[in-house]
Protein backbone atom coordinates (compact mmCIF):
# COMPACT_ATOMS: atom_id res chain seq x y z
CA UNK A 1 0.00 0.00 0.00
CA UNK A 2 2.92 2.13 0.72
CA UNK A 3 4.69 1.49 -2.01
CA UNK A 4 1.64 2.68 -4.45
CA UNK A 5 0.85 5.80 -2.28
CA UNK A 6 4.95 6.60 -2.96
CA UNK A 7 4.60 5.82 -6.78
CA UNK A 8 1.28 7.93 -7.38
CA UNK A 9 3.32 10.49 -5.80
CA UNK A 10 6.12 10.39 -7.73
CA UNK A 11 3.92 10.51 -10.47
CA UNK A 12 2.07 13.71 -9.17
CA UNK A 13 5.61 15.32 -8.78
CA UNK A 14 6.40 14.35 -12.43
CA UNK A 15 2.85 15.19 -14.09
CA UNK A 16 3.61 19.32 -12.21
CA UNK A 17 6.77 19.15 -13.55
CA UNK A 18 5.89 18.37 -17.45
CA UNK A 19 3.00 20.90 -17.28
CA UNK A 20 4.93 23.75 -15.40
CA UNK A 21 5.44 25.53 -18.47
CA UNK A 22 1.81 25.34 -19.69
CA UNK A 23 0.32 26.13 -15.92
CA UNK A 24 2.90 28.41 -15.57
CA UNK A 25 1.44 30.22 -18.50
CA UNK A 26 -2.19 29.76 -18.06
CA UNK A 27 -1.56 31.20 -14.42
CA UNK A 28 -0.04 34.48 -15.30
CA UNK A 29 -3.39 35.05 -17.98
CA UNK A 30 -5.35 34.92 -14.95
CA UNK A 31 -3.35 36.66 -13.06
CA UNK A 32 -3.04 39.55 -15.59
CA UNK A 33 -6.94 39.25 -16.31
CA UNK A 34 -7.38 40.29 -12.43
CA UNK A 35 -4.74 43.40 -12.67
CA UNK A 36 -2.50 41.77 -9.78
CA UNK A 37 0.90 41.93 -12.51
CA UNK A 38 0.86 45.16 -12.86
CA UNK A 39 3.83 47.24 -12.55
CA UNK A 40 5.90 44.24 -13.54
CA UNK A 41 8.29 43.39 -16.49
CA UNK A 42 7.78 40.27 -18.10
CA UNK A 43 11.47 39.14 -16.65
CA UNK A 44 9.97 39.78 -13.38
CA UNK A 45 6.59 37.84 -14.49
CA UNK A 46 8.81 34.55 -15.27
CA UNK A 47 11.00 34.95 -12.76
CA UNK A 48 8.15 35.19 -9.76
CA UNK A 49 5.62 32.74 -11.18
CA UNK A 50 8.54 30.30 -11.67
CA UNK A 51 9.64 30.16 -8.35
CA UNK A 52 5.75 30.16 -6.90
CA UNK A 53 4.53 27.74 -8.80
CA UNK A 54 7.66 25.62 -7.73
CA UNK A 55 7.31 26.72 -4.24
CA UNK A 56 3.58 25.05 -4.28
CA UNK A 57 4.72 21.94 -5.82
CA UNK A 58 7.80 21.21 -3.30
CA UNK A 59 5.34 22.00 -0.17
CA UNK A 60 2.76 19.28 -1.20
CA UNK A 61 5.53 17.14 -1.38
CA UNK A 62 6.86 18.32 1.93
CA UNK A 63 3.31 18.34 3.31
CA UNK A 64 2.09 14.97 2.06
CA UNK A 65 4.78 13.36 3.50
CA UNK A 66 4.33 14.65 7.00
CA UNK A 67 7.72 17.71 6.76
CA UNK A 68 5.30 20.50 7.44
CA UNK A 69 8.56 22.83 8.89
CA UNK A 70 10.43 21.90 6.05
CA UNK A 71 8.05 23.14 3.37
CA UNK A 72 7.26 26.33 5.63
CA UNK A 73 11.19 27.11 5.57
CA UNK A 74 11.11 26.82 2.08
CA UNK A 75 8.14 28.58 1.31
CA UNK A 76 9.54 31.41 3.83
CA UNK A 77 13.19 31.56 1.63
CA UNK A 78 11.11 32.07 -1.51
CA UNK A 79 9.08 35.09 -0.08
CA UNK A 80 12.35 36.49 1.24
CA UNK A 81 13.06 36.87 -2.57
CA UNK A 82 10.77 39.47 -2.92
CA UNK A 83 8.06 37.16 -4.50
CA UNK A 84 4.63 38.79 -4.96
CA UNK A 85 6.03 42.07 -3.20
CA UNK A 86 3.71 44.92 -2.99
CA UNK A 87 0.69 42.34 -3.02
CA UNK A 88 -1.99 42.54 0.20
CA UNK A 89 -2.63 39.60 2.16
CA UNK A 90 -5.65 39.04 0.00
CA UNK A 91 -3.91 39.21 -3.07
CA UNK A 92 -1.66 37.14 -2.12
CA UNK A 93 -4.23 34.24 -1.24
CA UNK A 94 -6.08 35.12 -4.47
CA UNK A 95 -2.90 34.05 -6.21
CA UNK A 96 -2.50 30.66 -4.57
CA UNK A 97 -5.84 29.71 -4.91
CA UNK A 98 -5.57 30.31 -8.60
CA UNK A 99 -3.09 28.48 -8.93
CA UNK A 100 -4.56 25.62 -6.99
CA UNK A 101 -7.10 25.66 -9.23
CA UNK A 102 -5.05 25.52 -12.22
CA UNK A 103 -3.69 22.15 -10.50
CA UNK A 104 -6.77 20.26 -9.89
CA UNK A 105 -8.10 20.73 -13.53
CA UNK A 106 -4.52 19.47 -14.75
CA UNK A 107 -5.35 16.22 -12.70
CA UNK A 108 -8.98 15.80 -14.36
CA UNK A 109 -7.67 16.38 -17.30
CA UNK A 110 -4.47 14.03 -16.83
CA UNK A 111 -6.69 11.26 -15.38
CA UNK A 112 -9.60 11.75 -17.60
CA UNK A 113 -11.10 8.15 -17.91
CA UNK A 114 -9.68 6.89 -15.16
CA UNK A 115 -11.87 7.54 -12.05
CA UNK A 116 -10.17 4.98 -9.86
CA UNK A 117 -6.29 6.46 -10.35
CA UNK A 118 -8.26 10.06 -9.98
CA UNK A 119 -9.96 9.36 -6.71
CA UNK A 120 -6.57 7.97 -5.98
CA UNK A 121 -4.38 11.45 -6.95
CA UNK A 122 -6.87 13.67 -5.32
CA UNK A 123 -6.51 11.29 -1.96
CA UNK A 124 -3.01 12.16 -2.29
CA UNK A 125 -3.22 16.06 -3.49
CA UNK A 126 -6.10 17.19 -1.65
CA UNK A 127 -5.15 16.70 1.83
CA UNK A 128 -2.24 18.63 1.30
CA UNK A 129 -3.50 21.53 -0.85
CA UNK A 130 -5.70 23.50 1.30
CA UNK A 131 -2.73 23.39 3.73
CA UNK A 132 0.03 23.85 0.87
CA UNK A 133 -2.09 27.31 0.39
CA UNK A 134 -2.90 28.34 4.05
CA UNK A 135 1.15 28.37 4.87
CA UNK A 136 2.67 29.33 1.75
CA UNK A 137 0.11 32.81 2.38
CA UNK A 138 1.51 32.57 5.72
CA UNK A 139 5.16 32.49 4.90
CA UNK A 140 4.48 35.14 2.54
CA UNK A 141 2.22 37.59 4.54
CA UNK A 142 4.96 37.13 7.40
CA UNK A 143 7.61 38.34 5.32
CA UNK A 144 5.41 41.56 4.00
CA UNK A 145 5.36 42.34 7.61
CA UNK A 146 8.56 42.04 8.32
CA UNK A 147 10.18 43.78 5.05
CA UNK A 148 7.73 46.57 6.14
CA UNK A 149 8.94 46.85 9.19
CA UNK A 150 12.49 46.46 7.87
CA UNK A 151 11.66 49.28 5.09
CA UNK A 152 10.43 51.36 7.94
CA UNK A 153 14.14 51.01 9.97
CA UNK A 154 15.77 51.49 7.14
CA UNK A 155 14.25 54.78 5.62
CA UNK A 156 14.89 56.11 9.74
CA UNK A 157 18.75 55.27 8.89
CA UNK A 158 18.87 56.83 5.68
CA UNK A 159 17.12 60.08 6.88
CA UNK A 160 19.49 60.02 9.74
CA UNK A 161 22.18 59.33 7.22
CA UNK A 162 21.27 62.65 5.09
CA UNK A 163 20.91 64.73 8.62
CA UNK A 164 24.40 63.56 9.25
CA UNK A 165 25.12 65.01 5.69
CA UNK A 166 23.79 68.73 6.68
CA UNK A 167 25.70 68.83 10.18
CA UNK A 168 28.75 70.69 10.74
CA UNK A 169 30.63 67.61 11.15
CA UNK A 170 34.22 67.19 9.62
CA UNK A 171 34.26 64.19 6.93
CA UNK A 172 36.25 61.96 8.53
CA UNK A 173 33.18 62.25 10.98
CA UNK A 174 30.36 61.86 8.17
CA UNK A 175 31.98 58.98 6.17
CA UNK A 176 32.31 57.01 9.70
CA UNK A 177 28.69 56.98 11.08
CA UNK A 178 28.30 56.31 6.96
CA UNK A 179 30.44 53.04 7.04
CA UNK A 180 28.45 52.33 10.78
CA UNK A 181 24.96 52.77 8.93
CA UNK A 182 26.20 50.68 6.28
CA UNK A 183 26.99 47.29 8.33
CA UNK A 184 23.71 47.89 10.51
CA UNK A 185 21.36 48.67 7.71
CA UNK A 186 22.68 45.90 5.46
CA UNK A 187 23.30 43.38 8.66
CA UNK A 188 26.81 43.02 7.75
CA UNK A 189 29.62 41.63 10.21
CA UNK A 190 32.27 44.06 8.61
CA UNK A 191 32.21 47.31 6.44
CA UNK A 192 34.70 49.43 5.06
CA UNK A 193 35.20 52.63 2.97
CA UNK A 194 37.82 53.47 1.21
CA UNK A 195 38.86 57.28 -0.74
CA UNK A 196 41.15 57.36 -3.64
CA UNK A 197 44.32 59.61 -2.88
CA UNK A 198 43.97 60.48 -7.49
CA UNK A 199 46.95 58.71 -7.20
CA UNK A 200 45.85 54.93 -7.16
CA UNK A 201 45.93 54.36 -4.00
CA UNK A 202 44.16 55.14 -0.80
CA UNK A 203 43.79 58.75 1.67
CA UNK A 204 41.63 56.99 3.67
CA UNK A 205 40.20 53.61 5.09
CA UNK A 206 37.19 53.49 7.36
CA UNK A 207 36.00 50.43 8.92
CA UNK A 208 33.26 49.30 10.81
CA UNK A 209 31.61 46.32 12.84
CA UNK A 210 35.37 45.44 14.44
CA UNK A 211 37.17 46.71 17.45
CA UNK A 212 39.79 49.16 18.22
CA UNK A 213 42.32 45.81 18.81
CA UNK A 214 41.17 44.30 15.15
CA UNK A 215 41.66 47.88 13.69
CA UNK A 216 45.51 48.43 14.70
CA UNK A 217 46.27 45.18 14.06
CA UNK A 218 45.12 45.77 10.34
CA UNK A 219 48.18 46.26 8.09
CA UNK A 220 49.10 49.35 5.32
CA UNK A 221 45.78 50.33 3.40
CA UNK A 222 44.70 48.33 0.70
CA UNK A 223 45.95 48.70 -2.84
CA UNK A 224 43.21 49.11 -4.61
CA UNK A 225 43.75 45.70 -6.86
CA UNK A 226 41.46 42.49 -6.40
CA UNK A 227 38.33 42.75 -5.94
CA UNK A 228 38.65 46.78 -4.54
CA UNK A 229 40.35 47.33 -7.96
CA UNK A 230 37.15 46.47 -10.06
CA UNK A 231 34.72 48.18 -8.11
CA UNK A 232 37.22 51.29 -8.86
CA UNK A 233 37.98 50.15 -12.39
CA UNK A 234 34.51 48.67 -13.59
CA UNK A 235 32.44 50.90 -11.40
CA UNK A 236 29.81 48.77 -10.75
CA UNK A 237 28.84 46.72 -7.92
CA UNK A 238 29.84 43.43 -6.95
CA UNK A 239 28.31 40.50 -4.86
CA UNK A 240 29.82 37.07 -4.27
CA UNK A 241 28.38 34.26 -2.17
CA UNK A 242 31.63 33.15 -1.45
CA UNK A 243 34.85 35.42 -1.68
CA UNK A 244 37.47 32.42 -1.06
CA UNK A 245 36.60 31.22 -4.08
CA UNK A 246 37.02 34.17 -6.50
CA UNK A 247 40.09 34.29 -7.98
CA UNK A 248 41.00 38.04 -7.37
CA UNK A 249 40.46 37.58 -3.88
CA UNK A 250 43.35 39.56 -3.23
CA UNK A 251 44.53 43.36 -2.26
CA UNK A 252 43.30 43.70 1.25
CA UNK A 253 45.52 44.07 3.93
CA UNK A 254 47.76 41.62 6.34
CA UNK A 255 45.00 40.77 8.97
CA UNK A 256 42.06 41.79 7.78
CA UNK A 257 39.18 39.82 9.19
CA UNK A 258 38.41 36.61 7.26
CA UNK A 259 35.16 37.16 4.44
CA UNK A 260 33.09 34.91 2.54
CA UNK A 261 30.23 36.58 1.39
CA UNK A 262 31.11 39.98 -0.13
CA UNK A 263 28.92 42.72 -1.07
CA UNK A 264 31.22 45.64 -2.57
CA UNK A 265 29.92 49.24 -4.52
CA UNK A 266 32.11 52.18 -6.02
CA UNK A 267 31.52 55.60 -4.40
CA UNK A 268 31.04 57.74 -7.45
CA UNK A 269 30.00 61.55 -8.06
CA UNK A 270 29.68 62.72 -11.94
CA UNK A 271 30.88 59.72 -13.56
CA UNK A 272 34.28 59.97 -11.36
CA UNK A 273 35.20 57.12 -8.66
CA UNK A 274 36.26 58.81 -5.53
CA UNK A 275 36.34 55.40 -4.27
CA UNK A 276 34.64 51.98 -2.71
CA UNK A 277 32.03 50.59 -0.25
CA UNK A 278 32.58 47.22 0.69
CA UNK A 279 30.35 44.95 3.11
CA UNK A 280 31.34 40.90 3.97
CA UNK A 281 30.06 38.13 6.14
CA UNK A 282 25.83 38.86 6.11
CA UNK A 283 24.18 37.99 9.01
CA UNK A 284 21.87 35.62 9.03
CA UNK A 285 22.15 34.13 5.05
CA UNK A 286 24.92 32.96 2.69
CA UNK A 287 24.69 36.18 0.93
CA UNK A 288 23.54 39.84 0.64
CA UNK A 289 20.67 40.22 -1.50
CA UNK A 290 19.49 42.94 -4.44
CA UNK A 291 18.09 44.93 -1.46
CA UNK A 292 21.17 44.80 -0.21
CA UNK A 293 22.71 46.22 -3.14
CA UNK A 294 20.39 49.03 -3.55
CA UNK A 295 20.73 49.95 -0.38
CA UNK A 296 24.71 50.08 -0.24
CA UNK A 297 24.74 52.28 -3.67
CA UNK A 298 22.46 54.41 -1.81
CA UNK A 299 25.19 55.32 0.97
CA UNK A 300 27.72 55.17 -1.31
CA UNK A 301 25.71 58.08 -2.89
CA UNK A 302 25.65 59.51 0.48
CA UNK A 303 29.52 58.93 0.72
CA UNK A 304 29.80 60.61 -2.67
CA UNK A 305 28.30 63.61 -1.38
CA UNK A 306 29.81 63.83 1.11
CA UNK A 307 33.70 63.92 -0.42
CA UNK A 308 32.13 66.27 -3.28
CA UNK A 309 31.01 68.82 -0.79
CA UNK A 310 34.21 68.91 0.80
CA UNK A 311 36.03 69.06 -2.31
CA UNK A 312 33.74 71.83 -3.27
CA UNK A 313 34.83 73.56 0.31
CA UNK A 314 38.56 72.89 -0.21
CA UNK A 315 37.91 74.79 -3.62
CA UNK A 316 36.20 77.36 -2.09
CA UNK A 317 38.85 78.15 0.74
CA UNK A 318 41.68 78.10 -2.24
CA UNK A 319 39.49 80.72 -4.08
CA UNK A 320 38.91 82.92 -0.91
CA UNK A 321 42.62 82.44 -0.36
CA UNK A 322 43.27 84.26 -4.11
CA UNK A 323 40.89 86.42 -3.92
CA UNK A 324 42.13 87.56 -0.39
CA UNK A 325 45.73 87.63 -2.28
CA UNK A 326 44.31 89.52 -5.04
CA UNK A 327 42.60 91.71 -2.73
CA UNK A 328 45.66 92.35 -0.45
CA UNK A 329 47.67 92.95 -4.00
CA UNK A 330 45.16 95.30 -5.11
CA UNK A 331 45.43 97.45 -1.99
CA UNK A 332 49.12 97.85 -2.61
CA UNK A 333 49.02 98.79 -5.68
CA UNK A 334 46.28 101.84 -4.91
CA UNK A 335 48.67 102.28 -1.59
CA UNK A 336 51.61 102.96 -4.41
CA UNK A 337 49.03 105.01 -6.30
CA UNK A 338 48.43 107.49 -3.80
CA UNK A 339 52.46 107.74 -3.30
CA UNK A 340 52.70 108.69 -6.25
CA UNK A 341 50.28 111.06 -6.30
CA UNK A 342 51.10 112.53 -2.93
CA UNK A 343 54.90 112.75 -3.75
CA UNK A 344 54.71 116.61 -5.47
CA UNK A 345 52.63 117.82 -1.73
CA UNK A 346 55.18 116.03 0.33
CA UNK A 347 58.05 117.67 -1.61
CA UNK A 348 56.28 120.72 -0.71
CA UNK A 349 55.72 119.68 2.92
CA UNK A 350 59.59 118.72 3.62
CA UNK A 351 60.49 121.75 1.75
CA UNK A 352 59.82 124.12 4.21
CA UNK A 353 61.10 122.87 7.51
CA UNK A 354 64.57 121.90 5.56
CA UNK A 355 64.61 125.44 3.94
CA UNK A 356 63.95 126.63 7.16
CA UNK A 357 67.00 124.36 8.87
CA UNK A 358 69.38 125.39 6.05
CA UNK A 359 68.23 129.16 6.39
CA UNK A 360 69.10 128.88 10.17
CA UNK A 361 72.34 127.40 10.19
CA UNK A 362 73.52 129.61 7.85
CA UNK A 363 73.02 132.81 9.81
CA UNK A 364 73.88 130.51 12.93
CA UNK A 365 77.39 130.11 10.77
CA UNK A 366 77.63 133.66 10.43
CA UNK A 367 77.19 134.73 14.36
CA UNK A 368 79.60 132.35 15.57
CA UNK A 369 83.51 134.06 15.60
CA UNK A 370 86.33 132.45 16.05
CA UNK A 371 86.15 132.95 19.49
CA UNK A 372 82.66 131.60 20.02
CA UNK A 373 78.83 133.37 20.22
CA UNK A 374 79.39 136.89 22.23
CA UNK A 375 77.41 139.36 23.67
CA UNK A 376 73.92 138.63 25.55
CA UNK A 377 72.03 139.59 22.09
CA UNK A 378 74.26 136.71 20.32
CA UNK A 379 73.68 134.58 22.55
CA UNK A 380 69.98 134.81 22.60
CA UNK A 381 69.37 134.77 18.55
CA UNK A 382 71.57 131.11 18.99
CA UNK A 383 68.95 129.57 21.33
CA UNK A 384 66.21 130.93 19.00
CA UNK A 385 68.03 129.49 15.55
CA UNK A 386 69.35 126.10 17.60
CA UNK A 387 64.78 125.92 19.33
CA UNK A 388 63.93 126.44 15.27
CA UNK A 389 66.13 124.43 13.76
CA UNK A 390 64.96 121.49 16.27
CA UNK A 391 61.34 122.20 16.10
CA UNK A 392 61.83 122.08 12.21
CA UNK A 393 63.76 118.90 11.87
CA UNK A 394 60.97 117.18 14.48
CA UNK A 395 58.59 118.57 11.79
CA UNK A 396 60.01 116.95 9.18
CA UNK A 397 60.41 113.97 10.84
CA UNK A 398 56.84 113.84 11.67
CA UNK A 399 55.61 114.15 8.03
CA UNK A 400 58.25 111.25 6.88
CA UNK A 401 56.84 109.10 10.38
CA UNK A 402 53.23 109.47 8.97
CA UNK A 403 54.18 108.57 5.15
CA UNK A 404 56.25 105.52 6.62
CA UNK A 405 52.90 104.24 8.71
CA UNK A 406 50.93 104.95 5.67
CA UNK A 407 52.96 103.26 2.95
CA UNK A 408 54.02 100.27 5.48
CA UNK A 409 52.52 96.83 4.43
CA UNK A 410 51.33 94.94 7.77
CA UNK A 411 48.38 92.37 9.00
CA UNK A 412 45.25 94.53 10.26
CA UNK A 413 45.99 95.80 13.48
CA UNK A 414 42.08 96.16 15.29
CA UNK A 415 41.92 98.75 18.31
CA UNK A 416 40.01 101.53 19.41
CA UNK A 417 40.34 104.47 16.99
CA UNK A 418 39.11 108.02 17.47
CA UNK A 419 37.57 109.17 14.11
CA UNK A 420 39.01 112.29 14.36
CA UNK A 421 42.82 111.26 14.48
CA UNK A 422 41.92 109.43 10.98
CA UNK A 423 40.21 112.09 9.60
CA UNK A 424 43.13 114.59 10.63
CA UNK A 425 46.31 112.69 9.36
CA UNK A 426 44.29 111.83 6.20
CA UNK A 427 44.03 115.78 5.21
CA UNK A 428 47.20 116.58 6.46
CA UNK A 429 48.32 114.60 3.40
CA UNK A 430 46.56 116.99 0.77
CA UNK A 431 46.47 120.14 2.58
CA UNK A 432 49.30 122.02 1.18
CA UNK A 433 48.53 120.41 -2.45
CA UNK A 434 45.23 121.93 -1.72
CA UNK A 435 46.06 125.26 -1.19
CA UNK A 436 48.56 125.05 -3.86
CA UNK A 437 45.27 124.30 -6.86
CA UNK A 438 43.30 126.84 -4.61
CA UNK A 439 40.93 124.09 -3.32
CA UNK A 440 39.30 124.15 0.14
CA UNK A 441 39.42 121.77 2.61
CA UNK A 442 36.61 122.35 5.80
CA UNK A 443 36.50 119.97 8.34
CA UNK A 444 33.29 120.39 10.73
CA UNK A 445 33.36 119.27 14.59
CA UNK A 446 33.65 115.87 15.67
CA UNK A 447 30.86 114.22 18.11
CA UNK A 448 32.05 113.32 21.44
CA UNK A 449 33.40 110.04 22.21
CA UNK A 450 33.37 109.47 18.50
CA UNK A 451 35.75 106.16 18.89
CA UNK A 452 34.89 102.77 16.14
CA UNK A 453 36.98 99.36 16.42
CA UNK A 454 39.55 99.53 13.37
CA UNK A 455 42.78 99.93 12.09
CA UNK A 456 43.67 102.92 12.03
CA UNK A 457 46.27 103.06 9.12
CA UNK A 458 43.68 101.09 6.68
CA UNK A 459 40.98 103.88 8.00
CA UNK A 460 43.39 106.11 6.89
CA UNK A 461 43.96 104.90 3.82
CA UNK A 462 40.09 105.75 3.06
CA UNK A 463 39.94 108.92 3.94
CA UNK A 464 42.98 109.71 1.80
CA UNK A 465 41.36 107.62 -0.99
CA UNK A 466 37.84 109.83 -0.36
CA UNK A 467 39.90 112.83 -0.09
CA UNK A 468 41.96 112.44 -3.19
CA UNK A 469 39.25 111.88 -5.18
CA UNK A 470 37.19 114.73 -3.85
CA UNK A 471 40.04 117.14 -4.95
CA UNK A 472 40.85 115.45 -8.40
CA UNK A 473 36.91 116.41 -9.17
CA UNK A 474 37.46 120.17 -8.23
CA UNK A 475 39.77 121.43 -10.46
CA UNK A 476 40.43 124.98 -11.11
CA UNK A 477 38.90 125.59 -7.39
CA UNK A 478 36.37 124.61 -5.04
CA UNK A 479 35.37 122.90 -1.81
CA UNK A 480 35.46 119.71 0.23
CA UNK A 481 33.13 119.44 3.22
CA UNK A 482 34.15 116.82 6.03
CA UNK A 483 31.16 116.15 8.20
CA UNK A 484 30.87 113.40 10.82
CA UNK A 485 27.87 112.65 12.69
CA UNK A 486 26.44 109.60 15.36
CA UNK A 487 23.19 107.92 14.06
CA UNK A 488 21.30 105.53 16.01
CA UNK A 489 19.37 102.41 14.45
CA UNK A 490 16.41 101.44 15.90
CA UNK A 491 15.94 97.34 15.73
CA UNK A 492 13.47 96.29 18.13
CA UNK A 493 13.64 97.06 22.15
CA UNK A 494 17.04 94.93 22.26
CA UNK A 495 17.87 96.08 19.12
CA UNK A 496 19.70 99.39 19.13
CA UNK A 497 22.85 100.14 17.11
CA UNK A 498 24.89 103.32 17.30
CA UNK A 499 26.93 104.36 14.31
CA UNK A 500 29.15 106.70 12.97
CA UNK A 501 28.80 108.09 9.88
CA UNK A 502 32.10 110.40 7.92
CA UNK A 503 30.10 112.18 5.01
CA UNK A 504 33.16 113.54 2.74
CA UNK A 505 31.09 115.92 0.27
CA UNK A 506 32.66 118.59 -3.05
CA UNK A 507 31.63 121.04 -5.21
CA UNK A 508 32.92 119.29 -8.44
CA UNK A 509 32.07 117.55 -11.75
CA UNK A 510 29.79 114.65 -10.23
CA UNK A 511 28.96 111.56 -11.59
CA UNK A 512 26.25 110.70 -14.67
CA UNK A 513 23.81 107.86 -13.11
CA UNK A 514 25.90 105.60 -15.73
CA UNK A 515 29.05 105.64 -14.18
CA UNK A 516 27.05 106.05 -10.74
CA UNK A 517 26.32 102.12 -10.77
CA UNK A 518 30.25 101.43 -11.85
CA UNK A 519 32.46 103.42 -9.29
CA UNK A 520 32.94 100.00 -7.28
CA UNK A 521 33.99 98.31 -9.79
CA UNK A 522 38.24 97.25 -9.64
CA UNK A 523 39.84 99.54 -12.50
CA UNK A 524 36.67 101.73 -13.00
CA UNK A 525 37.73 105.52 -13.84
CA UNK A 526 36.45 108.76 -15.53
CA UNK A 527 39.63 110.43 -14.91
CA UNK A 528 42.92 110.93 -17.71
CA UNK A 529 45.00 108.46 -18.64
CA UNK A 530 47.69 108.65 -16.23
CA UNK A 531 45.69 110.32 -13.18
CA UNK A 532 43.79 107.51 -11.90
CA UNK A 533 44.33 103.91 -11.24
CA UNK A 534 40.46 103.38 -10.89
CA UNK A 535 40.97 101.40 -7.82
CA UNK A 536 40.19 103.48 -4.83
CA UNK A 537 36.79 103.28 -4.35
CA UNK A 538 37.16 99.53 -4.51
CA UNK A 539 39.88 98.83 -2.39
CA UNK A 540 38.00 101.69 0.17
CA UNK A 541 35.10 99.77 -0.07
CA UNK A 542 36.88 96.32 0.84
CA UNK A 543 38.44 97.88 3.81
CA UNK A 544 35.17 99.18 5.27
CA UNK A 545 33.16 96.35 4.58
CA UNK A 546 36.04 94.54 6.78
CA UNK A 547 35.45 96.65 9.65
CA UNK A 548 31.39 95.59 9.47
CA UNK A 549 30.20 99.22 7.83
CA UNK A 550 29.03 100.42 4.42
CA UNK A 551 29.69 102.99 1.91
CA UNK A 552 27.42 104.90 -0.44
CA UNK A 553 27.94 107.53 -3.37
CA UNK A 554 25.60 109.56 -4.47
CA UNK A 555 26.01 112.45 -6.88
CA UNK A 556 22.81 114.81 -9.01
CA UNK A 557 24.77 114.26 -11.82
CA UNK A 558 27.59 115.88 -13.93
CA UNK A 559 28.58 119.39 -12.62
CA UNK A 560 26.33 118.83 -9.56
CA UNK A 561 29.20 117.37 -7.21
CA UNK A 562 29.56 114.27 -5.01
CA UNK A 563 28.77 113.16 -1.26
CA UNK A 564 29.92 109.63 -0.17
CA UNK A 565 28.93 108.60 3.43
CA UNK A 566 31.05 106.07 5.14
CA UNK A 567 29.37 104.65 8.03
CA UNK A 568 30.98 102.42 10.63
CA UNK A 569 29.51 100.83 13.83
CA UNK A 570 31.00 102.80 17.13
CA UNK A 571 32.65 100.88 19.64
CA UNK A 572 31.46 99.96 22.94
CA UNK A 573 34.35 100.60 25.00
CA UNK A 574 33.33 98.86 28.02
CA UNK A 575 33.86 95.79 25.93
CA UNK A 576 37.14 96.43 24.37
CA UNK A 577 35.82 97.56 20.99
CA UNK A 578 33.94 94.45 20.65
Amino acid sequence: MAQGHDRLRKELVSHFQETRELLRRQWVQQMRAKGLLQGLTLREVERESMALYDTCVACVVCLETGRDEAGLAYARAVAKQAVLGGMTAEQVLDTLLTLRDLFVRSLLKRYTGQMRRLAKALDVYSPAVNRVVALVAFAFVEEREKASRRDVDRLRTLVKTGMILSAKLSLETVLQRIANMACKLVNARYAALGVLDGKGGLSRFITAGIDEKTKRAIGPLPVGKGILGVLVHEARPLRLKDLTRDPRAHGFPPNHPPMRSFLGVPVVSKGKVLGNLYLTEKRGADEFGEEDKTLAVTLAAQAAIALENASLYEELRRSYDELKESQQLLVRQEKLASLGRLAAGLAHELNNPLSSVAGFAEALQRRVGPDGVTGASGLAEFQEYVTTIQQEVARAAAIVRRLLDFARQREPAFGLVDISSAVTNAVSFVQRQASLANQKIVVGSFPEASVVYADAQMLQQVFLNLLTNALDAIEGGGEVRIAVRRRREEGGPRLKHDWLDVVVSDTGSGISPEDLAKVFDPFFTTKEVGKGTGLGLAVSQSIVEQHQGSIEVHSGGLGKGTVVTVSLPLADRTEGGR
